[in-house]
């Protein structure tokens, strides 16, 4: 599985492998990585320090799997492997191709044909490409017709920025990537 399969994935790759976790361990500074991953970097060390922000340990930590992690990874994989296997590009003609993204601004999702305009047309190049989803109605604001790009933590629930001008306006809203990573080290 590639690291180019969006923003999710992203959250739930190893910064050693680069790849979608495998037995997730969790180091006591808070950052998690695939136990082999971990393992290979602490072979033949004198000290253990954390691969991600250095911080050092006294003593070689005991690695226990973070389940929780490791069920979200799974969740994800399964909905990956669907979700590629079902989704067709809006603007084939004839045989449709499988969809490799989906662009939240167009609404509508490409195969890599169609979706070339988006890496060269300056203004296409700004639209918001995202893995390819199934329902992507579920990721775009159902009163606003925009991108959910936001997380509003006063109401836990993903908005857009139209929604921050309005009902949100006064509430405490980050990007969408940060309260995943902020969930990921929680977990």
């Amino acid at each position: 599985m590639s690291s180019s399969s969006g923003p999710l994935n992203e959250e739930l790759q190893c910064s050693i492998c680069l790849d979608v976790f495998t037995d997730p361990v969790t180091t006591p500074c808070g950052h998690n990585f695939c136990r082999t991953c971990l393992n290979n970097c602490w072979t033949n060390t004198q000290t253990c320090c954390c691969p991600f922000c250095k911080e050092s340990f006294s003593r070689r930590p005991d690695f226990k799997i973070n389940t929780s992690l490791r069920e979200v990874v799974q969740h994800f994989k399964k909905k990956l492997k669907r979700g590629r296997s079902e989704v067709f590009c809006d603007f084939c003609d004839g045989r449709k191709q499988k969809a490799v993204k989906s662009c939240l601004t167009c609404p509508s999702s490409y195969c890599e044909t169609h979706l070339e305009p988006h890496h060269r047309v300056p203004r296409l190049k700004k639209h918001k490409l995202i893995n390819v989803v199934e329902n992507l109605e579920d990721y775009i604001c159902q009163k606003h017709e925009r991108p959910l790009e936001l997380f509003c933590r006063d109401d836990q629930t993903c908005v857009c920025l139209s929604c921050t001008e309005g009902d949100h306006r006064t509430h405490n809203t980050v990007p969408i990537e940060e309260e995943s990573r902020q969930k990921k080290v929680r977990v």
